[in-house]
């Protein structure tokens, strides 16, 4: 029978600091098996030690210093580039082809520049019927009177060559035949003037007729937007097909009424564009505030030179809402929370971390105040 299995088993262990420190320990177990019926060890008694030790490790920390400096609470607003100056174009009249678009979005056209004609028949070559009517009638009137100043003095003649004895009743006679020579000629003018009316009448409207057939810019600027699929479509009559934009008058927008009282007539504020051909840094200047309400608006002051900033482009405005200036401060990266109250991390003389609680005012971008609890100059574990 054999006697039971003893252990003796040694443990020794060595503690440091529970923060920089890791423990040592160190086992030694020795065995010794002892055959069943023996009053003592029949063999040699076996030894095993085994010894497992782990190096102390050193923590190093980032660490910061309470400096003084100007501590800055700003905000990020989204701003977008409008027009103040368009023009809307639309059909002036319905029911005919569109036959020609002579612009295209993002074309910069001048005033007077044709941009769509309508298909208006064969209005040209009325008009030019018309015009040489006029001039043909209007010729014919200068002829009239050249023609009556002739025949008045014919007659005069004729009268005097055979009239032997001119008296009263000659006379009569002959201011009778005068007058109704006269009055002939009159109507053929008033029938050349009706001519000359029907005709300028006609002409007008036919250039009416080619004016509503073809639509011009009134303004210089930027074709913004064209309706697709004009040409060979059907005109209706006031439906916007277009706009031109004049990018040179427009301004900057922002929809954010609760911090429209962060900004000052004349005082400048930094805009920067990240995408785009205008991208930059810019400067606005609040454009009429006594007139801003939901929408806010900025006007260009300075910025990079480029070719101009399409409407529609965006941008950040950067305005500052608090600044403390030659305040102790600390990065936000140094200073934590517990239970919303604030602390940071300290080194005592042996290099452990320690905590101390401070006191902080303005919270900015980067930087934290700092009121109490730590001085210019200390050192704090930064994350």
């Amino acid at each position: 029978m054999h006697r039971p299995l003893f252990f003796d088993k040694t443990v020794r262990m060595i503690s440091g600091n529970i923060m920089n420190n890791i423990a040592k320990c160190i086992a030694v177990c020795t065995i010794c098996l002892l055959p069943v019926g023996l009053s003592g060890c029949s063999e040699a008694e076996e030894e095993q030690t085994v010894v497992l030790e782990t190096e102390e490790e050193t923590v190093d920390y980032a660490l910061v210093t309470v400096n003084r400096g100007d501590v800055v609470l700003s905000k990020s607003l989204n701003v977008t580039y409008t027009q103040t100056r368009e023009q809307e174009v639309s059909f002036p009249v319905g029911g005919k082809r569109v036959s020609k678009v002579h612009v295209h979005a993002g074309d910069s056209v001048h005033t007077g520049d044709l941009l769509v004609e309508l298909s208006a028949g064969d209005v040209e070559e009325q008009m030019d019927e018309a015009e040489y009517r006029l001039a043909k009638d209007r010729l014919q009137l200068t002829y009239i009177d050249a023609a009556q100043d002739f025949a008045v003095e014919e007659m005069y003649n004729n009268f005097v060559y055979h009239t032997k004895e001119i008296g009263e009743e000659e006379l009569e006679a002959y201011e009778k035949k005068k007058a109704e020579l006269e009055q002939e000629y009159e109507y053929k003018r008033e029938d050349i003037r009706d001519d000359i009316e029907f005709d300028q009448k006609q002409l007008d409207e036919l250039r009416t007729e080619q004016h509503t057939s073809r639509i011009y810019a009134t303004m210089d600027g930027v074709v913004y937007t064209v309706t697709d699929g004009l040409e060979g479509s059907t005109s209706k009559k006031d439906a916007v097909i277009m706009t031109i934009v004049d990018n040179a008058s427009g301004l900057f927008e922002m929809k954010e009424p609760d911090y429209a009282d962060c900004f000052h007539e004349g005082e400048a504020v930094p805009m920067s564009i990240v995408y785009g051909s205008a991208s930059g840094e810019y400067e606005l200047l609040p454009h009429e505030m006594n007139s801003w309400d939901e929408t806010q608006r900025f006007s260009l002051l300075s910025g990079p030179d480029n070719d101009g900033i399409d409407v529609g482009t965006s941008g950040t405005l950067h305005v500052t809402l608090e600044k403390k200036e030659n305040v102790l401060t600390l990065p936000l990266a140094a200073v934590y929370y517990a239970d919303g109250k604030p602390y940071a991390y300290i080194l005592d003389e042996n290099g452990f971390r320690q905590m101390v609680w401070i006191s902080v005012g303005l919270t900015g971008d980067s930087l934290v105040e700092i009121v109490d609890g730590l001085e210019e100059g200390d050192q704090v574990v930064k994350r």
